[in-house]
């Protein structure tokens, strides 16, 4: 065994505290790199039912936990060469050259990179399992087995991605190594910062970013205008955490060291004084704690949200479990419908043939278009839409509506009845008394608290639906958008909405019965002497047991996502406070041992830790739950976009989620005092 391996291992030992948090912290973050690597890969979990989401988010899991884990690796080894720093300036002060260190320095490195790579894989192997059968579970499928699918194409990757890191390290360490004098190296250990003053540009510019982001979270309206603005919030309101806790914490603790009643008690002078005697180097600690915590209560609240909410989504989009419409093309090109008599038929055929029960068959008769919609003025010129204002209108004449509903408006010329189908998406809820279609003004006698057609179509567009008095108001209408958008107009639709006796035995048969509408569509049209083989028929079937695939399989995947980033993140966070106790401890020791011998006692002393404590590494959490606050209505907006209007049970998702917080992170604060009473007494 050659010295410089041998003085490696005895290092490794004797700075164990350092080594063993460095190697864990290189094994977790490949473990779960590993998984969500392994996870976009597995060809697998494509395939089964609903797994087509996965690959998706799968991605954005990649990105992300490699982006945090070159943060982390290298605050990491950050932190171990300062604590370590003199140890390389005594050897080169006993004759040591800096290629000598740097040779103990890369054994080092070589044992603790292999250890945490080792260990790491292993873990990413073993809880790799476990995800699948948790993400079957979540997407209601049978569950995969065996390891087979853990490979060399798999290993490697990720393995080399993490030396390649540690590498950089490595080569980070000598240069700043070779860049130092020995009494530089010997003093390095002990370097504080000197106690800061106030930046008042700072100060301002903090106060703006985060009062601009909490601003655009607060005031904005459009849920699609929301997914832009939620990353410039976040920039912003990262921008102002970093400076406000860099220099706003100067302020209040300098205005705190001005109140002598609360200065000048052994409790608070010292913890207080050595606060500001290192403030920069702990504000920017601090601040990344906030930003990880604040992370960790938006993935996970936001995602069980969704997946606490998928079955009320589910009820609230399909009141119905099946709609069809079905179009084809006769000889000339013309574009015709299959009637809803038609239509109606084949789904009773179909239900009977699987053993199904139909409650009630509704005809709709409808034109569905959309307009960007500004103050009641349905903008029907292409050029000017704005996507941003798009909503859905459903017409359709009253003897329709007084068909399918029973209810009698009585309407007359221009007059119309308005509902608002679905104002959870991106357009508030008109309360005007009328709307404009192509210049002309329909006035609203009468505000409809439900429409007979439902929005079964998973949209982010705000739905509205108008019943018109008579055929030629509806044909003026239709005249207008088909104008406006030749092409691209919206057809009058015949659909059927089909409301069977047992919801989940539709749901159990329901590809089989999807199956045959479609050949029974076929066999109808190819039966039509006016039928066109060359253009074809096309349908639109949406069902519910479609949509339960689709939304178990995107809220399963986002849930999942969601756990694996907020436990990385909360790692992360755990990881920050314990290297910043063990790094305030040894820099605290020899003055709390100064103040000890100059009569404060052990009491007094643990008093004085715990106020630091306190103010130090509780105001990251506080400042995350106000961050929170500001957030919820834009993270609201998001979710909107994703169907949940729930806002009640995102409110419980977010109160819960934070307790939860904030009681582990009680524990981590718990175990790290501890550890930095233990280094100062």
């Amino acid at each position: 065994m050659s010295l410089y391996l041998r003085m490696a291992l005895q290092n490794i030992k004797k700075n164990a505290r350092f080594f063993i948090p460095r190697i864990l912290t290189e094994a977790g973050l490949l473990g779960c790199y590993f998984i969500v690597y392994t996870l976009y890969r597995d060809e697998r979990l494509r395939q089964v039912r609903g797994g087509s989401y996965l690959p998706a988010f799968m991605f954005i899991g990649v990105v992300v936990i490699a982006l945090l884990t070159i943060i982390l690796m290298l605050y990491t080894n950050s932190f171990l060469m300062k604590q370590r720093k003199r140890e390389f300036g005594l050897y080169n002060v006993l004759g040591m050259e800096k290629r000598h260190v740097a040779k103990v320095l890369f054994h080092e490195s070589l044992i603790s990179a292999l250890a945490g790579v080792a260990a790491g894989l292993v873990f990413g192997c073993v809880f790799y399992k476990l995800s699948t059968l948790f993400i079957c579970r979540l997407l209601g499928v049978e569950t995969i087995l065996g390891f087979y699918y853990i490979s060399a194409k798999m290993i490697v990757p990720v393995a080399v991605f993490f030396l390649i890191i540690d590498a950089f390290a490595y080569v980070c360490n000598c240069i700043s190594i070779a860049f130092m004098k020995p009494v530089e190296l010997m003093a390095s250990a002990h370097t504080g910062e000197k106690e800061p003053k106030v930046k008042w540009i700072t100060l301002i510019l903090g106060i703006l970013s985060l009062g601009s982001g909490y601003f655009i979270a607060v005031t904005v309206k459009n849920p699609l205008s929301a997914i832009g603005y939620f990353f410039v919030a976040v920039i912003l309101v990262m921008i102002g955490t970093y400076f406000l806790f860099i220099t706003g914490t100067i302020f209040v603790l300098k205005a705190l060291k001005k109140r002598k009643e609360y200065y000048y008690s052994p409790k608070h002078m010292t913890a207080v004084s050595g606060l500001l005697y290192r403030m920069k180097q702990n504000a920017v600690g601090l601040a990344s704690i906030c930003i990880l915590a604040t992370g960790v209560l938006v993935m996970i609240s936001t995602t069980v949200s969704l997946y606490a909410g998928a079955d009320e989504m589910l009820r609230k989009h399909f009141p119905q479990e099946l709609y069809l419409e079905a179009y084809y093309k006769d000889k000339e090109g013309m574009e015709r419908s299959i009637p809803a008599e038609v239509l109606t038929q084949i789904a009773e055929d179909a239900a009977a043939k699987n053993g199904l029960e139909i409650r009630e068959v509704l005809q709709q008769y409808y034109l569905d278009t959309s307009f960007a919609f500004k103050d009641g003025v349905c903008i029907v010129d292409r050029s000017r839409s704005n996507m941003m204002d798009v909503v859905t209108i459903y017409f359709m004449t009253e003897e329709v509506y007084e068909k399918l509903t029973g209810e009698k408006l009585k309407l007359s010329g221009n007059d119309i009845a308005f509902c608002v189908v679905n104002a959870s998406s991106s357009a508030e809820n008109y309360k005007g008394d009328l709307i404009n279609v192509g210049g002309t003004d329909y006035n609203i006698v009468k505000k409809l608290s439900s429409f007979p057609v439902e929005s079964s179509m998973i949209s982010v567009f705000a739905h509205y639906g108008v019943v018109v008095s008579d055929e030629a108001v509806l044909d003026r209408i239709n005249a207008v958008q088909t104008e406006a958008y030749g092409n691209y107009a919206s057809p009058l639709t015949e659909r059927i909405a089909v409301k069977y006796a047992d919801r989940q035995a539709a749901c159990a048969v329901g590809d089989a019965v999807s199956d045959d509408m479609e050949k029974a569509m076929y066999r109808y049209v190819e039966s039509l002497e006016d039928y066109n083989e060359d253009y074809g028929m096309h349908y639109f079937l949406d069902t519910l047991w479609v949509a339960e695939v689709d939304y178990s399989s995107m809220y399963g995947s986002f849930l999942f996502l969601g756990i694996l980033l907020g436990f990385v993140c909360l790692f992360a966070t755990a990881l920050i406070i314990y290297y910043k106790q063990i790094s305030e401890g040894y820099e605290d020791r020899n003055r709390y041992q100064i103040m000890q011998k100059i009569g404060m006692s052990q009491k007094e002393v643990k008093a004085s830790i715990g106020s630091q404590v306190l103010m130090v590494f509780f105001l990251p959490l506080v400042v995350a739950g106000i961050h929170i606050c500001f957030a919820f209505p834009l993270l609201k907006k998001l979710l909107n976009l994703l169907l949940l209007s729930n806002t009640a049970l995102f409110v419980i998702c977010t109160v819960i989620t934070f307790l939860v917080f904030a009681l582990v992170y009680v524990m981590i604060y718990g175990v790290t005092a501890k550890s930095y009473y233990k280094i100062v007494r």
